[in-house]
């Protein structure tokens, strides 16, 4: 008797649990569903970032590379560096959210960016001029998700890439590729694309003008990144550092 009654006590926590899981899935399903409506629907995501980046491109006189207009080695270099998982993140990262909170929490400040290349952009677009707190990294997240479900993976990227601070008063990578080097991006070399993909970091700390040995060591953190994620080998790794690197 007291075995079956164990047994369906057991049972009966299974059967509370498996429900709970069930219920949490649903209110899952339903917040991401719902999440896909409003911003595909009520509050257009997709409109307000592209006006955005439009409007820096304008104020800034420079002009929009689509995805195919933005280098093969740029793009790899980028994915490598920031977002590994960017072609296939729903918009956020939870391993890369769950440990930045960790370290937020710990110093009680927003230490941590943990950030995907989708956030990257709320974050220099739609959330440029807020104040960064706990909330606006989940509203980060959340606008993200909507980034997802509205703009594909190729905009995405370029949209991104157009919009981001390089250092050096340059918006966007074709300003960026002016500025640093005085050629578009199509004309750099490898070495000069993978120190493109790694200034927006810090582009006070890692603009070649200014510091050049810094900027030379992140770029090889970024070529390394590469290596270490299989899109290169080691021996093309060295011989993308050791390009000559034309500033302008």
């Amino acid at each position: 008797m007291a075995k079956d009654k164990k047994r369906r006590k057991k049972r009966g926590c299974l059967l509370t649990l498996f429900k709970f899981l069930i219920f949490i899935l649903v209110v899952l399903c339903i917040g991401w569903f719902g999440l896909k409506f409003y911003f595909t629907n009520v509050n257009k995501i997709d409109d307000k970032i592209r006006t955005n980046v439009n409007t820096s491109l304008e104020e800034n006189n420079s002009k929009y590379l689509s995805y195919n207009e933005i280098p093969e080695m740029y793009k790899k270099a980028l994915i490598a560096t920031e977002d590994r998982s960017f072609l296939k993140n729903p918009g956020v990262d939870p391993k890369g959210i769950a440990r930045a909170i960790y370290v937020d929490i710990k110093s009680r400040e927003l230490v941590q960016g943990g950030s995907t290349i989708t956030q990257q952009l709320v974050h220099n677009t739609l959330l440029s001029s807020r104040t960064k707190q706990l909330q606006w990294k989940l509203l980060e997240g959340i606008y993200a998700i909507g980034v997802n479900d509205t703009i594909n993976k190729e905009e995405t990227l370029a949209l991104y890439s157009n919009v981001v601070y390089f250092g050096h008063g340059a918006y966007g990578l074709n300003m960026a590729s002016e500025n640093y080097f005085g050629r578009e991006p199509s004309e750099l070399n490898s070495g000069e694309l993978t120190m493109l993909a790694g200034l927006p970091n810090a582009p006070s700390n890692y603009d070649p003008y200014n510091n050049y040995i810094l900027a030379r060591e992140r770029q090889k953190q970024v070529i390394q990144s590469m290596v270490d994620s299989k899109v290169i080998s080691e021996s093309e790794g060295n011989e993308i550092y050791n390009k000559q690197i034309r500033l302008k």
